[in-house]
């Protein structure tokens, strides 16, 4: 029995897969074993593909994504968007009414949810001051804790973990728990990336999207980067057909060279107009506080977050009350749109100025 064996539950273990059509042939000339309609909609010109279902794990897709990553084809797994590779860990590795996962707030409120609907327990380490993990507070949950989530860069905060810190974690829990890190921000500053480190530590898990950097947040694309042991669980509980055609196009398109090109030149832009944007927020004396960023966005405090909710909202101007997460009082997340949009919402913070 290996270290895997003892952290997966054993009716995962005991499951067999589906055997979809496409995981039991993959190429072939005449199709008919999957009730399909043989005749693509005329409707559809242009993608005639629609009508047979799609691969269970793209072969273009995971071959793109492991080539843009450093990895091998047999460590990724492709997800609809990284929800849905939260939603696969926690079921494949967790048991109703007995684990927990471990996460850190302020953060992503995904993994407390996913928990939550399968009847798992969520413990809660907040982070401590400046957004450093509470390393001795995450070792002291660990027992009958199978996953433990840590973003980096954090979404709201746009701070970034301290890979030290990350390591003395994904060691104490070797054999115990998988340690999950969530890099959805991670092409704003590449080199705190986890995923060099996923050939020393066979319990840690990478996650990653084409949501943010890449422009293709309507796509629905995530990516799981672990070994091929636990990938190989994963795929257990995985839908038959999880990735839809025309998502398997565009996202290689855009993992190509010609488009990782393009993304690398959206995040030097957007890098640039975030200092921007601070330096803007930096003018209104409501703002107490302007918090670092490595990632798209800028999270800042003022002294009433729904009176300026309330007046951008009214302004048609939409951006995100944090006011809920520990330690966010008052605080507010912006994201960086395009140069209209941030003069829109510079004007109407100006105007809210005026208002007081």
């Amino acid at each position: 029995m290996t270290w895997l064996d003892e952290i997966t539950p054993r009716h995962i273990q005991e499951l067999v897969p589906y055997a979809s059509a496409r995981r039991e042939a993959s190429s072939g000339e005449v199709w008919l074993n999957a009730n399909e309609n043989p005749y693509a909609s005329p409707k559809l010109a242009g993608l005639s593909q629609l009508n047979r279902y799609p691969e269970f794990q793209p072969e273009q897709l995971t071959q793109g994504f492991a080539r843009y990553a450093g990895m091998k084809q047999e460590e990724v797994l492709v997800t609809r968007g990284i929800d849905e590779g939260i939603d696969l860990l926690t079921r494949a590795f967790c048991r109703s009414g007995e684990d927990n996962i471990i996460y850190t707030p302020p953060t992503y409120g995904m993994y407390k949810i996913s928990a939550e609907t399968n009847n798992i327990g969520a413990l809660s380490v907040p982070l401590e001051a400046d957004w450093f993990l509470d390393v001795q507070g995450i070792l002291q949950q660990l027992p009958q804790s199978k996953l433990i989530y840590l973003c980096s860069p954090n979404n709201p905060t746009g701070s970034l973990l301290d890979k030290g810190d990350i390591c003395k974690i994904i060691e104490a829990a070797a054999g115990k728990a998988l340690v999950v890190v969530d890099e959805a921000y991670v092409e704003f500053r590449p080199e705190f990336s986890m995923v060099s480190m996923l050939s020393k530590y066979p319990n840690l898990v990478v996650m990653r999207t084409l949501s943010k950097a890449f422009g293709l947040a309507g796509l629905r694309c995530g990516f799981l980067l672990a070994s091929p042991e636990i990938i190989e669980v994963l795929q257990k509980v995985s839908a038959p057909y999880p990735i839809p055609i025309p998502v398997v196009d565009v996202a290689s398109e855009a993992l190509s060279e010609k488009g990782i090109d393009a993304m690398m030149r959206d995040v030097e832009t957007l890098t640039k107009d975030r200092d921007k944007l601070s330096d803007m927020l930096r003018e209104f004396s409501f703002i107490r506080k302007i918090y670092p960023s490595s990632a798209n966005f800028i999270l800042f405090q003022v002294k009433d977050a729904t009176a300026v909710m309330t007046f951008l909202l009214d302004k048609d101007v939409v951006i995100r009350n944090q006011s809920s997460q520990p330690g966010l009082d008052n605080t507010m997340r912006v994201s960086v749109g395009t140069e209209n949009e941030i003069e829109k919402f510079y004007q109407n913070m100006k105007a809210y100025e005026a208002s007081l």
